[in-house]
C-alpha cells in the first residue's frame, strides 16, 4: 500500500513539472468573492459576488509571468443600509504579475485591475446604479490534481464610484476574500 501512494505521488508531481504558467498559456477560474465595508467611504455594506475569469500569458519577466485578465461577474449582492442592490460587474482590465511560472508548487501572485458594476438601485444607497470598480488584491495559486488544476485564495481590496457621475459620490471600499478553482492550461 505504501508503495502504491508512493508511486501516485511521483506521478502526481511529474505532471505538475510539465505545467507552467507563462507567456501564451491560458487559464479559466471560477470564484466567489466577498467582504465587508472598511473606512474611507460609506460603511455598513457587505458585498458577495461569484464569476469567472479568463487568463492570458503575455510575457514571462524573471522568474514570473504577466497575465492579462477578463472578468465577468454575473452574481452580485450588496447588502447595504435602508436599500439592498443586486448587480452584474464586468472587469475588462486586469494584470496580474505571478511571481513563479512552475504550477508544481504554489503560485504567489499581485493584480490590479478595474472595471464597472450596474446594479438595480443605488450603489451606494442615494448615489448612482452605474459604478467603476477599481481593484487591487494579492493571492496564491495552490495546485491540486495532475492536470494544472488550482484552488485560489486571495485578498482585494475593491473601491466602487460612480467616478463623478452624480452628487454625492462618497465611493464605498470594500476588503474581499475570494476563493476559487481553476486551470491552467497552454
Amino acid at each position: 500500500m505504501r508503495k502504491f501512494l508512493l508511486l501516485c505521488l511521483v506521478l502526481f508531481c511529474a505532471n505538475l513539472w510539465a505545467q507552467e504558467v507563462r507567456s501564451g498559456s491560458r487559464e479559466i477560474e471560477f470564484f466567489a468573492q466577498g467582504g465587508h465595508s472598511v473606512a474611507g467611504g460609506r460603511g455598513d455594506t457587505t458585498i458577495f459576488n461569484a464569476g469567472v475569469r479568463w487568463g492570458f500569458g503575455l510575457f514571462d519577466l524573471g522568474r514570473g509571468s504577466f497575465e492579462y485578465e477578463l472578468e465577468a461577474i454575473p452574481i452580485y449582492f450588496v447588502r447595504q443600509p435602508l436599500q439592498n442592490a443586486y448587480a452584474i460587474s464586468f472587469t475588462p482590465f486586469d494584470v496580474k504579475y505571478n511571481f513563479r511560472r512552475s504550477a508544481a508548487r504554489a503560485i504567489p501572485f499581485a493584480e490590479l485591475g478595474g472595471g464597472v458594476l450596474i446594479s438595480n438601485h443605488d450603489v451606494p444607497f442615494g448615489t448612482n446604479a452605474v459604478n467603476f470598480t477599481p481593484q487591487l488584491g494579492v493571492g496564491v495559486h495552490l495546485p491540486f490534481g495532475d492536470r494544472g488544476y488550482h484552488a485560489t485564495l486571495a485578498l482585494k481590496y475593491v473601491h466602487i464610484s460612480n467616478a463623478g457621475l452624480s452628487v454625492p459620490n462618497p465611493g464605498l471600499n470594500t476588503i474581499q476574500f475570494r476563493f476559487g478553482v481553476g486551470k491552467f492550461h497552454k
